[in-house]
């Protein structure tokens, strides 16, 4: 087995739409960013193509505002599938996004782009708990990472791998 560093970075904005503390809702759109870093295995599934299975987490940065969603914590289980051949790759997953408050907030991703460009797509908010409970919204996102690039020779057996970067 391998071990190595990566790097990555999500963008996204959020409309939210959650409950406020009198009951109201309340829309608010929010552009964030969140340094990461994770960890995971690589799986050899075709002649050039693998899947990566592992998760990503980091802090959440909020542009211009303050508030429950600034410094929290995430963490985005997901696979991410590379095609060698076509430099391609696909993933998606969940993520758990916890407030310092106790409140979290649930949301799933999907996104394709090439190995070492960046994966694109959505990121849809799917409720949350306290607060959030109520919490639904959705965004385009950008994740950059250099977990494709771990592997430069498709390996017969799997390859563990840690990342850091930005999401």
């Amino acid at each position: 087995m391998v071990r190595g560093k990566l790097s990555g970075l999500m963008i996204c904005a959020l409309v939210l739409v959650a409950v406020g503390a009198r009951g109201y809702a309340a829309e608010t759109t929010v552009k964030a960013s969140a340094p990461i870093k994770g960890e995971g295995r690589f799986y050899k599934i075709g002649d050039n193509q693998l899947v990566f299975m592992g998760y990503f987490q980091g802090n959440i940065e909020v542009e211009g505002q303050r508030g429950d969603l600034q410094g929290a914590g995430m963490v985005c289980p997901g696979l991410m599938e590379v095609d060698r051949t076509t430099r391609t790759q696909q993933g998606e997953g969940r993520c758990i996004i916890a407030t310092s408050g106790g409140d979290a907030l649930y949301a799933g991703w999907a996104c394709s782009g090439k190995p070492g460009e960046g994966c694109g797509g959505l990121f849809t908010i799917t409720g949350g708990t306290g607060k959030f409970s109520k919490a639904s919204g959705l965004s385009l996102f950008w994740m950059r990472s250099t977990v494709a690039e771990v592997v430069t020779t498709i390996p017969d057996k799997d390859v563990t791998a840690a990342f850091t970067g930005q999401a």
